[in-house]
């Protein structure tokens, strides 16, 4: 039986789709798919809340039966660095205490844009603007047990208790900052193999993963290709071929969607101001100057 010795844990939108994927071009490392099972928080977060989760232990075994000879297996589930106390104890039950974490950071004021404008895009159901949705993000999540923990924009910004607990509980952690990811790529890989006792290898970085920067402008495609209406039964009956209809939603997107808009500078300024306290712990935890993330 084989299961995860190294665990993406976060945090949502800093780029850890791409690592799942350029870490899986080594030859030592075996990442799954999907990439985010989310099985070590499914059950006490709620199949509702995740309904792509796996909640039963054989199904997430078995993402990994093809992991043959690797020296790592790996997952990424974002939101395990969002709830550290169920995953860190269910890493523990259902894994070891051995396993290796990596943990991105991304500045949780655009995070905090980026996720909201990711579960606009793929939810049907937000409908707020931005500064509605984190005025209510907490009672709405709260309140309605089917409401996706993404949503919840400003709570997983604040990293600081979320990383604490994990370089608490666990001898091998390590941080990347998403700015460097960005902009020192090589270097930060270079941390990460060497983190992973690994080989250098270079990397394909020519495929680009969770290309965001888009909105739709017409609500009624929206509901369209997200919710399971007639109109979408009726739409895959015309057109079976699967090729086919990827063609035509490409461009209906093309279509029916724009640039996304910046965010308001007000409020652009009152993250940052939310954030600050925690920025600076944050900073001073992992031993890295944060200041242009509130500056």
């Amino acid at each position: 039986m084989t299961l995860p010795n190294l665990l993406i844990v976060g945090a949502a939108k800093s780029g850890t789709t791409s690592l799942h994927n350029y870490l899986n071009q080594h030859p030592d490392i075996f990442m799954c798919k999907p990439k985010e099972p989310h099985f070590l928080i499914s059950k006490e977060i709620g199949i509702n809340r995740i309904p792509n989760a796996i909640n039963k232990k054989r199904q997430y075994i078995d993402l990994f039966k093809s992991a043959k000879n690797k020296k790592y297996v790996g997952e990424s589930s974002v939101l395990y660095l969002a709830y550290p106390n169920i995953s860190i104890k269910n890493i523990k039950k259902h894994l070891n205490d051995q396993v290796k974490i990596i943990i991105m950071l991304r500045n949780p004021v655009q995070r905090a844009y980026s996720g909201y404008q990711h579960v606009k895009r793929y939810n049907s159901v937000e409908n707020l603007s931005f500064d509605q949705a984190l005025k209510k993000s907490e009672f709405r999540y709260s309140n309605n047990s089917a409401i996706t923990p993404a949503s919840r924009y400003l709570e997983l910004g604040n990293y600081y208790k979320q990383v604490k607990l994990f370089k608490q509980k666990f001898e091998f952690v390590h941080v990347i900052i998403y700015d460097d990811y960005l902009n020192h790529f090589n270097i930060e890989m270079e941390k990460v193999f060497d983190f992973l006792n690994l080989d250098k290898v270079h990397i394909n970085t020519q495929t680009k993963h969770m290309v965001g920067g888009w909105e739709w402008n017409n609500l009624l495609f929206k509901k369209l290709l997200l919710e399971n209406s007639i109109l979408k039964k009726i739409f895959k009956n015309l057109i079976p071929k699967k090729r086919y209809r990827k063609y035509l939603r490409d461009f209906i997107l093309n279509m029916t969607t724009r640039s996304i808009q910046e965010m308001d500078p007000q409020t652009e300024n009152w993250l940052k101001n939310y954030y600050k306290d925690d920025i600076i712990k944050l900073s001073k935890l992992i031993n890295r100057n944060l200041n242009h993330w509130i500056s």
